[in-house]
């Protein structure tokens, strides 16, 4: 810890503001002013504004990366105890989000299936058409949105009983892992459409974080977990936050035919982003000590039945 540098997540979050203030409008303008109105997502041409955006968004992700690995204001890799208001509502949003993605997932599903005519197995079918990535994605997402249900009634009473559920922590992993299943299988170009590249590399942070997310959820080999979290966390909000806007900016201006087939609105990233930023703030400010870290060992697993008395503090 001597190496570290006091830096207070409040000047964190504010090069993450800083950063969304100096995307969104220049992805905006390449929405309404660059791209090819016909759902391709396909940039009709290449200016400036391109390579001005990826280098900024690039060093953006950078900066928070070093940011909060140099921090020594990380807490323990525990989850904030008692009751929490931010941290209840953040989560209760998230899976919301969850909710509606399940809901397109399943929709998707069936249109796909009454779309299906005979000449093919129907198992055939739905794996050329990647439909088992959607149904396995809206599975995953419906566990997830019942964790984060228990997690934001958990905040809700101070009791934090959702750590017991741990076979439920690891759905949103999942969920976003299909998810990126489903887009590997896009039938568009991985380069020309920013979206799509812009996706992927949320999922990927997102993938990270819900690693470390469940492993102090479950209180299952959480050791130096708390700093993953937060690196992974914030560098997914700021993606997530910049998809999140833009794509609803567009949408409710009616120009939704600029975004991608396949790449509408999708509230789940945007109240994501949300549940993050309020997730680290929360453990930043009310977390424990980071040398609780150092009394845990490598592979650490609470023993089943026992229980954290400080869990039970309100």
């Amino acid at each position: 810890m001597e190496n570290k540098k006091s830096i207070d997540f409040k000047k964190i979050f504010i090069v993450g503001a800083v950063s969304l203030v100096l995307l969104i409008p220049l992805r905006l303008y390449q929405l309404f002013f660059l791209t090819e109105d016909d759902k391709s997502g396909f940039l009709t041409r290449i200016n400036a504004s391109v390579y001005v955006f990826f280098a900024l968004l690039v060093i953006s992700l950078i900066v928070l990366f070093v940011l909060v690995s140099v921090t020594n204001k990380v807490t323990a890799s525990k989850s904030v105890r008692g009751k929490s208001k931010a941290l209840s509502i953040g989560s209760g949003l998230f899976a919301l989000g969850l909710a509606y993605d399940v809901a397109y997932c399943a929709s998707t599903f069936i249109k796909s299936l009454l779309s299906y005519s005979s000449g093919t197995s129907v198992m055939s079918y739905i794996f050329s058409n990647g439909m088992l990535a959607v149904i396995l994605e809206a599975v995953c997402g419906l566990l997830a949105c019942i964790y984060f249900i228990l997690f934001a009634l958990s905040y809700s009473d101070g009791k934090t009983t959702y750590y017991d559920y741990k076979f439920l922590a690891i759905m949103p992993l999942f969920w976003t892992m299909f998810r990126m299943v489903r887009r590997f299988m896009t039938k568009i170009s991985f380069l020309v459409v920013p979206d799509l590249l812009l996706e992927l590399a949320l999922l990927a942070f997102m993938m990270l974080f819900f690693m470390s997310f469940a492993r102090i959820s479950s209180q299952i080999c959480q050791k130096n977990e708390m700093r993953k979290a937060m690196k992974y966390g914030l560098i997914s909000a700021l993606i997530a936050m910049l998809l999140g806007v833009t794509r609803l900016a567009v949408t409710l201006c009616g120009k939704s035919s600029l975004l991608p087939a396949d790449f509408a609105f999708i509230p789940a990233d945007l109240f994501y982003s949300i549940f993050v930023i309020i997730y680290v703030d929360a453990c930043s400010k009310t977390g424990r000590d980071a040398s609780e870290d150092d009394l845990l060992p490598d592979s650490y697993e609470k023993p089943e039945n026992e229980v954290d008395s400080d869990f039970l503090d309100s």
